[in-house]
């Protein structure tokens, strides 16, 4: 191999190297992303109110995860049926609502709303 075959290839490594950076960097950035939705407005910050970096989390933190196995089955297939019930509802109101006026609209306006007064979590 003579001098410029070793230069085409430091040159191709040189390349692949700053791909795999720019690849890792994306990735971390999601990653991140990811941990501050999860986190919230709790994410860690430095003293001057920054978020702390990918780096630093991984460093000074550790993701545990919970262990699920204490859930009851019997309690887990109920707000499965119940949930599967609401899904039911939905899907019944979604299709009972017409767009033939050119915006949608429901027939039975005062049993949507007395059913979604159930689920209301204020006064």
């Amino acid at each position: 191999m003579t001098n410029i075959d070793y230069e085409k290839e430091l040159q191709a490594l040189e390349e692949k190297k700053k791909q795999l950076l720019k690849e890792k960097r994306e990735k971390d950035k999601k990653e991140l992303q990811t941990l501050k939705a999860v986190f919230g407005k709790d994410f860690p910050r430095k003293e001057n109110g920054k978020f702390i970096s990918l780096d630093e989390f991984k460093q000074n933190y550790m993701i545990a995860h919970k262990d699920h196995s204490g859930i009851d089955q019997n309690q887990f297939s109920a707000v499965q049926n119940e949930l599967n019930q609401l899904k039911k509802n939905l899907n019944a109101i979604a299709d009972a609502m017409d767009d033939s006026r050119g915006y949608w609209h429901i027939n039975d306006l005062k049993g949507l709303t007395n059913w979604l007064s159930k689920f209301r979590t204020k006064g």
